[in-house]
């Protein structure tokens, strides 16, 4: 689904993404972790398009995308939820998710201000998807709810329902449990799991290790913007270089915390 080729990014003399090569394969839930400054935002980025390599491919779903504008790669089915929480005040949490939708959308501004039929039967789909995706992350019965008074682990679920809301292929979170709670995070660890046994293809950024390893199937390690380990979490959790990289000594359990 989506394979990352060598990517360099440089600000200034500092490479924040050193010849960085990983894949995302059709259906696998893959973690990209590293202590802080290791290039993981980056790469993020340089994905989603809000950052072009100085050298280096991206290929998705058979297309090199590394060129292309962030919408354009929405439209081809990447869909993004940042840590940051960013939602429309006033605005319901139903609302808030139809905005996902704007990716497959096709009615224009002015077919909307006519009222024409066309617009109301792509509405009435829109509204549908929404709906759906709500029950898909559990935040159904709060349809209603202004988005901006949900606590913040709700919060994040509408960000990844409003992602949903686009039909996404790959579906891109940026450290989406930064900040959340212990009952929080149990419930977006299992949110994640959810969507994954649906066949949901996605990339996590985290830094959290332990996070990590309750939801992902293969693990990228970066530091000093270069892979240092890869392979399913156990492995890398116990990897001498990983551990360095974290805290530069002590046993594995010490450095990412105990599981």
């Amino acid at each position: 689904m989506l394979q990352i080729d060598r990517l360099v990014r440089s600000f200034g003399g500092v490479r924040a993404t050193d010849g960085v090569s990983m894949s995302v394969d059709a259906g696998e839930l893959r973690a990209l972790i590293g202590p802080n400054g290791a290039g993981k935002s980056t790469l993020f980025s340089l994905v989603t398009g809000h950052l072009q390599p100085d050298e280096g491919t991206i290929i998705f779903d058979g297309r090199r995308i590394e060129r292309l504008r962030p919408a354009a790669r929405a439209r081809l089915g990447v869909a993004i939820a940042f840590q940051s929480v960013h939602l429309f005040q006033g605005m319901t949490a139903l609302e808030n998710v139809m905005v996902g939708a704007h990716s497959w959308t096709h009615h224009e501004f002015v077919e909307a201000a006519l009222r024409l039929p066309r617009h109301f039967r792509e509405e009435a789909r829109i509204r549908e998807r929404a709906r759906a995706a709500l029950a898909g992350t559990g935040l159904e019965r709060w349809a209603g709810t202004r988005a901006e008074s949900l606590p913040l682990g709700k919060q994040r679920a509408l960000q990844i329902a409003r992602a949903l809301c686009g039909n996404p292929k790959l579906l891109l979170l940026d450290e989406p449990a930064a900040g959340l709670r212990g009952e929080e995070r149990g419930e977006l660890a299992d949110l994640l799991v959810d969507l994954h046994r649906q066949g949901l293809t996605m990339l996590l950024v985290e830094h959290d290790i332990g996070f990590v390893c309750d939801v992902a199937d293969r693990v990228t390690v970066l530091d000093m913007g270069r892979v240092i380990a890869e392979g399913p979490p156990e492995q890398v959790r116990e990897d001498e270089v990983v551990v360095a990289a974290y805290l530069g000594s002590a046993t594995a359990d010490d450095a990412v915390g105990s599981h």
